[in-house]
Parts: C-alpha cells; sequence; structure tokens
C-alpha cells in the first residue's frame, strides 16, 4: 500500500494548479456599426495590450483623417464597461487599408476588471466610436440602423 507524501514542493504546484486554473481568460474582438464608414481587422495581441495593431479599411467616398476607438469589456452580469478610448489620427484614402499599432487594452487592466467581476471569461471589444473627415464631417454611428426597431 503507497502512502501519498505531500512534500512542500508538491503543495506549491497543486496551488499554482489551481491558481491557474481561475485566471480570468479574455477574448478580444471587435464590433462594426453598419453604417461605419471604416472597416476594421486582424486585431494582433502583444504582451501588454489586446489590441497591439490593427488594419483599418476605408470604405467611404471621403478620406478619413482621424478615428475615435473605444474598447469595451463584458462579463455577462452587468453593462459593457469602457476600458480604454483613444483618438487616432489617420490619413485613409477612399478604399485605402493600412495597418497601424494603436496600444489598447491594456491585459493588465482588463484582467483585473474580469477578476473584479468575479467572471471566468470576459469579452474585450474594439469599435471606431466616430471617424474624422478630411472635410469636417464627422460620422457618429448614431444614427438608427435601417430595419431595426427603435423605441
Amino acid at each position: 500500500m503507497r502512502r501519498f507524501v505531500c512534500t512542500g514542493l508538491g503543495l506549491l504546484l497543486l496551488l499554482l494548479g489551481c491558481l491557474l486554473a481561475r485566471e480570468q481568460r479574455l477574448v478580444f474582438t471587435t464590433r462594426t456599426h453598419p453604417s461605419c464608414p471604416v472597416l476594421v481587422s486582424s486585431p494582433s495581441e502583444s504582451k501588454d495590450f489586446g489590441f497591439h495593431s490593427l488594419t483599418f479599411r476605408n470604405d467611404s467616398r471621403k478620406t478619413i483623417a482621424a478615428l475615435q476607438l473605444k474598447v469595451t469589456i463584458s462579463t455577462g452580469n452587468a453593462q459593457d464597461e469602457v476600458v480604454d478610448s483613444r483618438r487616432v489620427p489617420i490619413a485613409l484614402e477612399p478604399g485605402e487599408t493600412k495597418r497601424m499599432e494603436v496600444h489598447l487594452a491594456s491585459l493588465q487592466g482588463s484582467k483585473q476588471k474580469a477578476r473584479a467581476s468575479r467572471q471566468e471569461i470576459a469579452s474585450v471589444m474594439l469599435f471606431v466610436e466616430s471617424a474624422e473627415f478630411s472635410d469636417g464631417t464627422q460620422w457618429n454611428g448614431d444614427e438608427p440602423q435601417l430595419d431595426v426597431p427603435t423605441r
């Protein structure tokens, strides 16, 4: 008959395994409003940021001068919370595509928000809040969507 002997190292490994199993998982994704003049794609992560770089495509007929980007976190049990926001100057001609480093959604901060909500999985979403055109006009995304009832 064998006995299980718990050594200091064995106990440490067991505790480490429990901690890793409880660590928050973050899912980074983008969301695009149907009338948004910019398509955001190909998000990449770094060791510090959930959104290190992104690809932007101008789908409008006007030159874009800047974008206001917003990042929210959703844990499923409360309203989305803004975790980051930034105005990004960008010169994007109609139909042009560019890849840029944006350094949004600190991994450490996002994990802390998820931990505070006591959720194991959290969705971190980036979207274009507004776009400034070179002619001085702006898209805000607050116009009603077609075929969607409003109240």
